[in-house]
């Protein structure tokens, strides 16, 4: 992650060629951040998805800036490899596509670099596809993909299926008698803005106690002490999904009300999550602490008290910290157009500019409206925004000497 932060680093003194102070902000905020050392330290996809993340960014700042012919192969491969890594990447293409088209790259490599990322999704894509249909019998990309949807959609249902009475298709009449009992009677509930929550967000797919998804699916297919059955967990995340996208459908503006809603304010200071949990730092006596004990034969793990006390003082502020970079960032790109930046500047280094926005606009719109926001999943869109705000602030304090030369 460290190298990715260098790239990152130098590209924008590069193209950018911010003042001693704002350099100096850069690099302190990079290679001296707690938060960097404490994802980079947990056995979790959230560094590596967030490096690839970094190094996609990268490659989109010089296909903008300096554009080579070789830059939309090594963008394909980079971005294929985070889209491998995590459900997140889904909104990479899309992002990437406007900033070819942005680019002054030949009108060929543009629709080169565009075709080249897409199909080799698409190929990830139906591979995994083929392997789902294998292992579940249903060809579908991702099961997870369903039960998040069905998840998001049961967090507005909750408000809603009391007062419903109209009918429902009769392929999800079962279970969506067994959803509106579970509604209608005593149930655990999640709000989406305790942080403090321990499903943050993921109550129907996770609590096997309590979810209706998941006491369906054992109904159906029957129950079992085998964490995470994928023979059962695979086709059901299919029929999750249809489920879900039903419900989306149905009622679209409570789904805003209900859930988008809440999920922005999350986004803007999103859930410390695993960063107050203790549970990274025991050996956990459930299905999940015997996978962990046999592949890194461990037996026993204790870690002294004070220790875990020292990362929860470190990192709880980041909340805060990181909505305070949201404000910053969003207030220094409306003063870079007030302070006519878009005309001063370069024409690659206002393009820059156009790219990252597009990136964040994809990143917030995604996230707030199917994805679970908590902080390690923000920390790539911290980056960007803190990097690109001191560009910003830069600049504008600046602004009186005249354009910012390449």
């Amino acid at each position: 992650m460290e190298f990715a932060c260098l790239l990152l680093f130098f590209s924008l003194l590069f193209f950018f060629r911010p003042g001693k102070w704002a350099s100096i902000a850069l690099f302190v905020f990079l290679f001296f951040n707690p938060l960097l050392f404490y994802i980079s330290n947990f056995i979790m996809a959230d560094a590596l998805f967030t490096t690839l993340s970094l190094l996609w960014l990268v490659q989109l700042i010089w296909i903008v800036g300096r554009p080579k012919s070789y830059m939309i192969i090594v963008h394909a491969l980079i971005l294929v490899l985070a889209f491998t890594i995590r459900y997140n990447a889904l909104y990479y293409p899309i992002a990437a596509t406007f900033v070819l088209l942005l680019s002054r790259l030949r009108p060929l490599l543009k629709v080169a670099g565009i075709a080249l990322q897409f199909t080799l999704v698409g190929l990830f894509i139906f591979y995994t596809s083929l392997q789902m249909e294998q292992l579940t019998g249903v060809r579908q990309f991702s099961p997870f993909g369903g039960w998040k949807m069905a998840n998001n959609a049961l967090y507005m249902y909750e408000h809603v299926s009391v007062k419903r009475n109209d009918p429902i298709p009769a392929r999800f009449s079962r279970l969506d008698e067994m959803v509106r009992r579970n509604f209608h009677g005593w149930h655990v509930t999640d709000d989406l803005l305790d942080y403090f929550s321990r499903p943050t967000g993921s109550l129907y797919m996770v609590d096997y106690q309590s979810s209706p998804l998941i006491r369906y699916m054992d109904q159906k297919y029957g129950s079992d002490t085998v964490f995470l059955n994928f023979k059962k967990w695979g086709p059901m995340g299919a029929y999750c999904g249809e489920y879900g996208s039903y419900l989306v459908c149905k009622y679209p503006l409570q789904y805003v009300r209900y859930f988008v809603w809440p999920n922005l304010i999350r986004y803007f200071a999103p859930p410390t999550e695993i960063f107050w949990y203790p549970s990274p730092y025991y050996l956990r006596d459930d299905a999940i602490g015997q996978i962990a004990s046999q592949w890194f034969r461990l037996h026993t793990l204790s870690v002294d008290q004070s220790y875990i006390d020292f990362r929860n003082s470190v990192l709880s502020p980041y909340p805060i910290i990181i909505a305070i970079v949201h404000v910053i960032f969003i207030a220094s790109v409306v003063g870079f157009f007030l302070f006519r930046g878009h005309k001063k500047v370069m024409k690659p280094v206002f393009n820059i500019v156009l790219a990252v926005a597009c990136v964040w606009i994809c990143d917030l719109l995604f996230s707030v409206s199917a994805a679970a926001v908590v902080l390690r999943y923000q920390i790539f869109v911290m980056i960007l925004e803190f990097a690109f705000a001191v560009q910003f602030i830069d600049y504008i304090c600046r602004n009186d000497e005249g354009p910012v030369k390449q």
